[in-house]
């Protein structure tokens, strides 16, 4: 079963509905992660009517203020393009949930930042309260979470290298695509978490896709699984429903890092770190073009091979 948010405008709230060929089902009387999750699991969703998919926008799938937990350095290709070492444990960072914008929404380029970044992900949606005692498997991962969806961890490369954390950098308005769908995740597809192809393509202004801004990498690369990540989230707090858990990218992002060869050297000069920082940005500025610019548009696709899993297409226009 697939999922979609979206509001008419004859109605008052945003609704749910599920998703056919070409057609949106709307849900009847159901409105919040927790009301979809409990009518899922008892078998008492009720739909009615048909509309027309391309005739409405879809919206972030998950309630308004929930909590947004990143993982950082999650796949070993992007670790190692990075040139960080790989994490000994998880690491996370958040976004806010005014971060949180559509699949088909704009991407808003700050005045502020200069070096915009995209990163594909694997995002999971919360179906029920994650306590400390729920020691979460792949063979009960669909008891608490409701489903999957593309995530974009869009990324002011400028703003998170110069402010030394990585919250500010990550958590403009629109920085953080969702959708379009929830694919409910059961006992039948739940493994298939473990083996999805993540896809990003950047277009130009005219419609042709870059060479040098892309994306491409396979979930059975994570270095810590979604389980694991769940797990070392709620040893420290409960989870709710509607927080979004993204789950790290492959390589392929814009942004370079500096060759060991001159960090070496930095540090025989004795360069101050702040000046190593100014001058690296500097660089990325002049000489390198694979960040995004204003008018490009992003695509992304998650998939399995054989079908099971296919979460739609993100596109998001640079504005």
């Amino acid at each position: 079963m697939k999922l979609v948010k979206f509001k008419r405008d004859d109605f008052i709230y945003p609704e749910y509905g599920i998703v056919g060929d070409g057609v949106i089902s709307p849900i009847k009387n159901v409105f919040t992660i927790s009301e979809l999750f409990l009518a899922i699991r008892n078998n008492k969703i009720v739909s009615e009517g048909e509309i027309q998919f391309n005739s409405i926008r879809p919206l972030p799938p998950t309630d308004e203020n929930v909590h947004l937990f990143c993982a950082g350095l999650n796949y070993r290709d992007h670790a190692l393009e990075v040139r960080m070492p790989i994490p000994k444990s998880p690491i996370f960072f958040t976004k806010p949930a005014e971060a949180l914008c559509g699949a088909r929404d704009a991407v808003i380029y700050p005045k502020s930042v200069s070096l915009l970044d995209y990163e594909v992900e694997l995002g999971v949606i919360v179906g029920t309260t994650i306590g400390e005692e729920d020691l979460i498997t792949s063979e009960n991962l669909h008891d608490y979470i409701l489903g999957i969806a593309i995530f974009n961890d869009i990324s002011a490369r400028d703003i998170q290298m110069a402010s030394g954390q990585w919250f500010l950098g990550k958590s403009f308005r629109t920085f953080a695509p969702l959708g379009p769908f929830i694919q409910v995740i059961d006992r039948t597809n739940a493994t298939s978490i473990d083996n999805l192809n993540l896809e990003l393509q950047v277009f130009s202004p005219d419609g042709k896709p870059y060479e040098n801004k892309r994306q491409e990498g396979n979930t059975k690369n994570m270095i810590f699984s979604v389980e694991k990540l769940i797990n070392c989230l709620r040893e420290k707090f409960n989870l709710r429903p509607g927080d979004v858990i993204a789950t790290g990218t492959p390589r392929g992002v814009a942004m370079a890092q500096p060759s060991r060869f001159k960090m070496r050297i930095a540090e025989i000069l004795g360069i101050p770190q702040g000046r190593r920082i100014a001058l690296f940005l500097e660089g990325e500025r002049k000489n390198n073009r694979n960040y995004l610019a204003r008018g490009d548009t992003i695509r992304a696709r998650i998939f399995s091979d054989d079908g099971k899993i296919d979460l739609g297409e993100q596109e998001n226009r640079i504005t």
